[in-house]
């Protein structure tokens, strides 16, 4: 015990030496970085719901009947406002899908988290990149940051505001992402300050990411602070940033910063708010209980939540690809979307209030939908309240964001999962909280593909007493659903990818019959019209593989090389289905050669 002060005293000067500059400068960072992001992510969270409780408020004074048609015109206003922002120093984010094609995005139209992903892997070395002259955080710099945040911002609030049909937490993503990346991007103002005053140029030094993991460090923070702004839970939103972009290799290196962020954001919302800011109230809390009929009820409602992501993910595919091919113009997309939406509002108002099922029917439709799943936590809801509420709040919301509109899917996720364990409630006579819960969880894993922050969301918000039924879903979900995403994930997949939108890039096994053949002789340029880039060689004159991108065209090929090869898309898959042939012509003659050997 003596000893012990002498102990503590050497520990405390051993920190700086343990926690070093870098660190020091990565901590300031994050708190930075939090307070930033909750500037801007908390009044569009105020600002939307105010807005939006105000349109659906002037609609609900119209009464019931054909005057709730006017739902359109709210809607109409903020298409044509969202169309005007979309235009507005637009720029083309370019997003890699998990096929390795290219997909030109809107900057601000759509779901932010598609292109959040995008710009965060802007940055990363590629061979694409590297074949435009571009790399590093140049290629970052290049795209907008706080102007596209601010955008971002506008065409957020216009579209749920006017009672658009999505969620606020993908938006928000971008939004963070953005506004974290320019803190860091350099610009002239600072220069010429430098040139009058030194310190300036310190702090910058001192403060810059100097490459691009420094970058996705403090992009990865900015969205764990939006997610924690909505969600009120900020663990959650830490392993979301961490899970959504690195789906197949969590980076726990990063976690502790992009967790100081949410809990300044976090507890930044708390102290302006009343008690603590979470997304969902429960008034009251029930336990699960452990009876065999329970957990039974649970697989069987964690199936119907997995069957109802698989239909949701391909219905999302047929109407993205319906309203981008039927309506080119942006400003028609818009408002064909947004007069869907309304339709379908109208709809389940008229059909809830003639048969009594519910008062407000728009409120089921438009909207964020946080209101309706408290409703369904409090018990408030049928069976046919329940089905008609995800009958159409899902093509809704897909029309909504299908057609430009700022919004998530993050929140209509939970709310669909909401809805089938809210059905399942009412078929099995229990709290509807019981179900609902390892619902929600369950509409994280299949839909959004985020088991970790799936489990942590659930704690956080309920408690660990739902620990074991929001396991059981996972475990099914994850079997069930598979490894499907509602995002198109940014996987590295080498041997096919494209380097801008219709020109690719392939790796060639060349089949036998080219063995012992030149890039002349093969003439691939004119049979083709492909470019030969780089061969990749089994071996060199010493016996070790190798990569060339000076590839010489008189190198014969030989057993084991691979061509790095460019060209259009339509024109590399003529080349792949040659090769495939060629390759099975020589396996056919080898096999009768072989053949004709045995005879004799």
């Amino acid at each position: 015990m003596k000893r012990l002060p002498a102990t503590i005293l050497h520990a405390v000067r051993r920190l700086p030496g343990t926690f070093d500059d870098e660190e020091r400068r990565l901590v300031v960072q994050s708190v930075i970085i939090g307070v930033v992001v909750w500037a801007i992510v908390y009044p569009l969270k105020i600002g939307v719901h105010w807005l939006f409780d105000l349109t659906l408020h002037s609609l609900e004074q119209l009464g019931h009947g054909p005057q709730q048609l006017l739902v359109l015109a709210p809607l109409l206003v903020g298409a044509l406002v969202v169309a005007v922002i979309a235009r507005t120093h637009a720029v083309m984010v370019h997003y890699r899908d998990d096929d390795g094609v290219i997909h030109e995005l809107n900057d601000v139209e759509g779901d932010g988290l598609e292109r959040a992903i995008a710009l965060y892997y802007s940055s990363e070395p590629a061979f694409e990149r590297v074949l435009q002259g571009q790399e590093g955080l140049d290629v970052r710099w290049q795209l907008p940051t706080f102007s596209l945040a601010f955008r971002k911002f506008a065409a957020t609030l216009v579209t749920l505001g006017s009672g658009g049909s999505g969620g606020l937490e993908a938006s928000v993503t971008l939004i963070g992402e953005s506004s974290a990346a320019g803190l860091f991007k350099p610009r002239q103002p600072i220069a010429r300050v430098n040139e009058k005053i030194g310190v300036v140029g310190r702090f910058w030094r001192w403060w810059q990411a100097d490459d691009p993991d420094d970058l996705q460090t403090a992009q990865l923070s900015g969205i764990a602070a939006a997610v924690a702004v909505l969600l009120g839970a900020p663990l959650t939103a830490a392993f979301f940033a961490i899970e959504v972009m690195y789906r197949q290799r969590p980076l726990i290196e990063k976690l502790a910063y992009t967790l100081i962020s949410a809990l300044v954001a976090y507890s930044l919302t708390d102290l302006v708010t009343v008690g603590h800011p979470v997304i969902f109230s429960v008034e009251q809390h029930f336990v699960p209980p452990t009876s065999p009929r329970y957990y039974a009820v649970v697989v069987l409602m964690a199936t119907a939540v997995s069957l109802v992501s698989i239909f949701f993910k391909q219905f999302r595919a047929y109407t993205d690809h319906l309203l981008h091919h039927r309506f080119t113009d942006s400003r028609q997309r818009l408002l064909v979307g947004a007069t869907i939406t309304g339709l379908i509002a109208f709809t389940a108002a008229i059909i809830t209030f003639e048969l009594d099922w519910w008062e407000n029917g728009l409120e089921l439709v438009l909207g964020p939908g946080d209101s309706v799943i408290n409703a369904a936590l409090a018990g408030e809801f049928t069976l046919a309240v329940a089905l008609v509420a995800l009958a159409a709040k899902m093509p809704a919301t897909l029309a909504t964001i299908g057609s430009g509109g700022s919004a998530g899917l993050l929140v209509p996720s939970l709310f669909f999962g909401t809805m089938v364990a809210s059905a399942f409630a009412v078929l099995f006579d229990y709290e509807p909280m019981l179900l609902i819960v390892p619902g929600m969880t369950a509409a994280l894993v299949s839909i959004v593909n985020v088991p970790l922050a799936a489990i942590l969301f659930t704690v956080e918000l309920f408690g660990s007493v739902y620990m074991l039924p929001a396991l059981l879903t996972l475990v099914i979900t994850s079997i069930l659903a598979h490894d499907r995403t509602i995002y198109r994930p940014q996987r590295e997949k080498a041997a096919k990818r494209q380097i801008m939108p219709g020109v690719g890039s392939r790796r060639i096994l060349p089949p036998p019959s080219w063995w012992g053949k030149t890039l002349v002789e093969l003439d691939l340029r004119r049979r083709y019209n492909v470019n030969v880039v780089g061969l990749m060689e089994f071996q060199d004159e010493h016996g070790n593989p190798r990569v060339r991108l000076d590839t010489s065209s008189t190198v014969p090929l030989s057993d084991g090389d691979v061509l790095v090869v460019i060209g259009r898309e339509e024109k590399l898959e003529a080349l792949e289905t040659a090769v495939r042939a060629e390759r099975a012509t020589g396996w056919q003659n080898a096999v009768d050669d072989a053949l004709k050997t045995e005879e004799t």
